[in-house]
């Protein structure tokens, strides 16, 4: 694996409409992150509640993290697509030092120091950020506090600003659809779930399977060993 080929891509800046004709203002956004997945697993880090007694700082790299992941923990990198988390964000002014990604829409409402999510898929922040990690050259996903596998107030940031509060059932499982989705776009991908309750559907799939937390903490002790002899 190298760093992926992809420079950048043409977007739609506006849209004028005109006597009935629609008129699009189109620029080049370049790419503006470049990630090097040799010889590196991708750690997908979602906020279901049975993530939270693992401690998240035990992760090597290259770690993927979800919207107010950013208050506890600094992934290597952020995934926001919801507008009033993203505002969160570039209000904290945690992206000009740590790498942010976005949607073009919040880019030009709220700015911010952040980077484009690459030939975005529309789905939510999770599947965002395993898109991503696809798109950087990953082909083994380690995914952890996904616990999309029924509709629930399963969340680690339940009952604070920018969420749900605790007595309101979120329907989580089209989450869950929009990995399934992923997973089977993406058969050369190798996708493990730790613990909790991911979508069951994951595992009817050839390329998915689950873990539990002890079997994570083994895989990132012998990645260390393995690193360590090299």
């Amino acid at each position: 694996m190298a760093v992926s080929q992809y420079q950048g891509e043409e977007v739609i800046n506006s849209i004028v409409i005109k006597q009935g004709k629609k008129t699009y203002d189109k620029k080049w956004m370049p790419r503006t992150v470049f990630n090097d997945p040799h010889g590196k697993d991708a750690y997908i880090i979602g906020n279901g509640e049975s993530r939270k007694d693992f401690d998240l700082y035990s992760l090597p790299q290259d770690t993927y993290g979800c919207n107010a992941l950013h208050r506890d923990y600094q992934p290597d990198f952020l995934f926001v697509v919801d507008r009033f988390m993203y505002k969160e964000v570039v209000e904290s002014g945690y992206g000009e030092k740590n790498i942010v990604y976005t949607n073009l829409s919040n880019m030009q409402k709220f700015g911010g120091v952040c980077h484009l999510i690459p030939q975005n898929p529309h789905k939510g922040a999770g599947a965002c950020a395993m898109h991503t990690a696809i798109h950087d050259g990953h082909t083994n996903l380690i995914c952890i506090g996904f616990d999309c596998g029924k509709d629930a107030a399963n969340n680690m940031y339940k009952d604070t600003a920018c969420y749900n509060d605790s007595k309101t059932i979120v329907q989580q499982t089209v989450w869950g659809k929009q990995i399934h989705q992923l997973i089977q776009a993406n058969p050369q991908v190798q996708w493990t779930f730790v613990g909790g309750n991911p979508y069951a559907e994951f595992f009817d799939l050839d390329n998915c399977k689950p873990w539990s937390y002890n079997q994570l903490s083994t895989h990132i002790s012998k990645n260390d060993e393995d690193t360590q002899s090299n």
